[in-house]
């Protein structure tokens, strides 16, 4: 017998971020990227709307995580599904099942746990992927992927973006066979690091740095069908934030501006300028992901750098998309503009441009 509760509806105007209310009032967009702060409440709604409405793919990083999850038995206190709050908070009782490595599924369950009606959901980890492409998903309306900004110290494949957006493919080709409509990913993060190989894969780096410079928080690429969405303060204000004893101890520091402010405090954005090309002459030409261009002049007055995409007649090209030539580049010139970029005499007129010259061994193998 099923135990389904039919929830009240939602209150979209309730001080918590709703994705509802961004795929209502975005129907068209492909790709949901949304960050913030701790807290407002960002996986706790992408479970709840489609509750007995449609299937999503809930995934998580790694075989342990989704493990993790489904093997909880009650024995602790602490419950990692993240059902719990929504079973707390409306008397349901969503349980996981794990059905093998990787891969298990959640279900209105009986007060002892077991599966009483349809899957509400499945959960997945990227480490999977391979056995996923092999199974039928395309019941799943979304692929939620939470967390898609690793924490410290998490191991991360560098391929990790293009194994999703490859999943995506997969699964929503299958559906649009079966006339179908088109799948939603929809990815959520806590405001830790800008550029990650998901924020790379999708090339939409510079223009979440411009959107936290400029202070917008939202924008839909409608050419591209892509909402990045960066929940504010202003937005979501963080309830009676001076009683949070961890704001309280902590107010001041940097981990408290990354907790509760929720914009990118770990990254440096202070080379990122727009410089007049006056007095410079262009050196290099550098050409990476695929067909991007990029150019490094010099100045004639002081010795600086700039990186830009203005083009110029460069002395010297460098083609990253060949093996040979991103080592190449890296020993007769990457080190030595790392080197200048530290000692602040290298400007970027992009935070891609930044990330790839500080950053170099994340994008290439040496």
């Amino acid at each position: 017998m099923s135990t389904t509760i039919e929830l009240p509806a939602e209150d979209f105007n309730d001080g918590y971020y709703h994705i509802g209310k961004d795929v209502e009032a975005y129907p068209d967009a492909v790709i949901y990227l949304v960050w913030s702060r701790r807290g407002p409440g960002k996986t706790y709604g992408s479970l709840r709307y489609p509750y007995h409405k449609f299937r999503t793919l809930y995934m998580k990083r790694t075989n342990k995580d989704v493990k993790t999850i489904c093997e909880y038995a009650g024995d602790i206190d602490f419950d990692p599904s993240p059902w719990a709050p929504l079973n707390r908070d409306y008397g349901i009782n969503v349980k996981p099942r794990l059905l093998k490595d990787g891969l298990g599924a959640f279900y209105d369950s009986d007060h002892e746990g077991k599966p009483v009606g349809p899957v509400v959901n499945y959960v997945a980890s990227l480490n999977a992927i391979k056995t996923l492409k092999g199974m039928d998903l395309t019941a799943a309306e979304w692929i939620i992927f939470d967390e898609f900004i690793p924490q410290a110290g998490e191991v991360v494949k560098k391929a990790e973006g293009d194994m999703l957006l490859d999943l995506y493919e997969t699964v929503n080709r299958d559906r649009r066979k079966r006339g179908r409509p088109g799948l939603k990913l929809i990815l959520f993060a806590n405001a830790e690091e800008i550029s990650t190989y998901i924020t790379n894969t999708l090339e939409v780096v510079d223009i979440m740095a411009e959107m936290q410079a400029t202070g917008q928080n939202i924008l839909y690429m409608e050419d591209r069908g892509i909402l990045l969405h960066h929940i504010t303060e202003a937005d979501f204000p963080m309830q009676d934030i001076e009683k949070h004893d961890m704001y309280r101890v902590m107010k001041g520091t940097a981990w408290a501006e990354k907790s509760f402010g929720g914009d990118f405090s770990k990254n440096d954005f202070t080379s990122v300028k727009h410089l007049s090309l006056k007095h410079y002459r262009c050196m290099y030409h550098i050409i990476y992901r695929r067909k991007t261009d990029a150019y490094i002049w010099l100045s004639n007055k002081d010795g600086t750098y700039y990186m830009t995409s203005r083009a110029g007649k460069a002395l010297q090209e460098y083609d990253l998309n060949r093996e040979n030539q991103q080592k190449l580049f890296w020993l007769t010139l990457g080190i030595q503009l790392r080197d200048e970029c530290i000692n602040d005499r290298m400007l970027f007129e992009k935070y891609s441009y930044y990330d790839l010259i500080i950053n170099y061994t994340k994008f290439y193998d040496l």
